[in-house]
């Protein structure tokens, strides 16, 4: 008698919290099919370089993730987290492949923290997919896939009771070494299908769980080509987009994006997959810029949110670190996330060209500011609060174009005084505020003497450059005489961030830019062009000896 009235006590303290298990991470599973699922999640954010950092959680420059992570995404508007996995560090030999207490226990904890946010959260298997999955398919694929189902045996069987707000993703951006693209992508669809057997197998829950099922390589055009999706009524196609790769991560000199031809070729590489598959749902799983150029950046997100939206499918920005500080919890580009979150909520966002305005000292004059409303009624301008006076600040010749009066500019630039002086902030009536900054900058300067290159022992190249408020934005480095590139055949840019950093004044070309130096013949001086996003260039030539 005692234990019935304890087992009705504790039914009636369920029933009066109202929302017990939706905000907990294991309870009720309240079946919710992929579409409304798809429409709820968005829009989403990636715990990127935590948990499929290698071989450790901190091994990729983040702190250990901490509940507050999952509190301030949910603040800036997020409705869900994919949390990437990687697990071949901690797991044991064959043939049980067993993953280690502490790690399962570690991810159980972290998605306890996201699912405590009432977030929706998606886990994985993620660097494994190039760490041991592509690499070994090709010498043992009964072994490879075999060891695969031994994981996500695991995997299923751990989290089989969470609610449905847990989602599992089979496995991250998979190639296969060794394969024909065709091969790879039937090679891809057997796995989908094997692993979704398992974890409907697996007992709990799991038999009606959400599984994202990807294509080769997550892309969306290989979907087209290869994908076929198993027969299941609970899964959600995964897509990556970092698309054009040139412009996203900045190589070969590319520094803008928008124009027509760029919009319709992202609604071509979106809208490919939706024709082909129109009755299941999608999540683009992945996206990210890393690009520098922030207004471009901005313009880039919101057209790729607007689409996946157009399209019906969730997006799950890429973060992993290099945005969200989580050590001390601020955005470094609030404005991306701002702009992301806006439209993903169905709102428009506008936009300015320039997106920066640069002022050249002692070249002060009127400044038109192009203004693309999307839909939006143009508010009024405000510099440190106080609101710009039209007439005498600026001119609206317009809805969207006004002109910075030069008697304005004049009064907010400081003689000697490089880099962003001042920012305006534009309002409108739906869209996020935009934040134009001015920037005041004199010809940029290379402070190094020149030296000489020895062929046949790279080094990295460090420059000193008096930037003077202008930023960096591409290299180039080529065969003075020739013009012959000496990276990639095709083009004398450097592939940016990947060959050059920055850091403060001090520019570093990597020395594998220059490993191949000594198969070519008769090179005896390297030009190098520095390009700046205000359009100044700096050159300088080295001897080859």
């Amino acid at each position: 008698m005692r234990e019935m009235l304890i087992l009705s006590l504790l039914i009636f303290l369920c029933l009066i919290s109202g929302k017990i298990y939706a905000t907990s991470y294991k309870g009720n599973f309240n079946y919710i099919d992929p579409y409304k699922a798809v429409e709820d999640m968005d829009p989403g954010w990636n715990l990127g370089n935590a948990l499929d950092a290698i071989p450790d959680e901190t091994s990729w420059g983040n702190p250990k993730t901490e509940e507050y992570v999952f509190e301030d995404i949910k603040k800036m508007g997020f409705r869900s987290v994919r949390i990437p996995v990687t697990w071949v560090d901690h797991m044991g030999p064959a043939p049980d492949y067993k993953v280690d207490k502490e790690w399962m226990d570690r991810v159980k904890e972290v998605v306890n923290m996201a699912l405590k946010k009432d977030l929706y959260v998606i886990i994985n298997v993620h660097h494994d997919s190039w760490r041991w999955l592509s690499k070994e398919m090709k010498l043992d694929k009964e072994g490879t896939i075999n060891k695969l189902e031994k994981l996500w045996l695991q995997i299923a069987d751990r989290f089989k009771d969470y609610s449905e707000k847990l989602i599992f993703e089979i496995i991250n951006e998979p190639t296969y070494e060794g394969f024909s693209e065709q091969e790879a992508g039937a090679l891809q669809n057997e796995v989908n299908e094997r692993i979704l057997r398992i974890i409907r197998n697996s007992g709990g829950y799991n038999d009606r769980r959400l599984v994202v099922v990807p294509p080769l390589w997550t892309d969306t055009y290989k979907a087209e080509k290869y994908f076929v999706p198993p027969k299941d009524p609970n899964i959600i196609i995964g897509v990556h987009y970092y698309s054009p790769w040139d412009f996203t991560a900045n190589w070969w000199g590319r520094k803008s994006w928008g124009t027509d031809k760029d919009k319709e070729q992202m609604d071509k590489d979106i809208r490919i997959v939706r024709e082909k598959f129109p009755s299941y749902a999608f999540i683009i799983g992945e996206y990210g810029l890393f690009n520098g150029n922030k207004p471009a950046e901005w313009y880039y997100f919101d057209n790729l949110i607007r689409v996946a939206k157009k399209y019906k499918m969730a997006t799950f920005y890429w973060d992993n670190g290099e945005n969200y500080d989580r050590r001390n919890r601020v955005w470094r580009d609030e404005q991306a996330i701002k702009i992301i979150i806006n439209a993903s909520y169905g709102k428009r966002n506008a936009f300015l060209n320039p997106g920066i305005l640069y002022i050249k000292e002692n070249k002060v004059k009127d400044e038109k500011i192009e203004i693309e409303l999307n839909g939006n009624s143009f508010v009024g301008i405000y510099l440190n609060g106080r609101s710009l006076i039209q007439g005498k600040d600026y001119v609206q010749e317009s809805p969207n174009r006004l002109i910075l009066k030069k008697e304005f500019l004049k009064n907010i630039l400081t003689p000697q005084s490089y880099g962003i002086v001042a920012r305006l902030s534009f309002k409108f009536t739906e869209s996020v505020d935009y934040p134009l900054d001015i920037v005041q900058y004199k010809d940029p300067v290379l402070l190094d003497k020149p030296f000489n290159i020895i062929s046949g022992v790279p080094t990295d190249l460090k420059f000193i450059i008096a930037f003077n408020g202008a930023r960096l934005c591409a290299i180039k480095v080529f065969d003075a005489k020739t013009g012959r590139p000496i990276r990639d055949s095709w083009t004398p840019y450097l592939r940016g961030w990947d060959d050059f950093s920055v850091i403060d004044s001090q520019v570093i070309i990597k020395k594998h830019v220059f490993e191949n130096l000594s198969k070519y013949q008769n090179i005896d001086s390297l030009k190098i062009i520095f390009e700046f996003l205000s359009g100044e260039i700096i050159e300088t030539t080295l001897k080859v000896i």
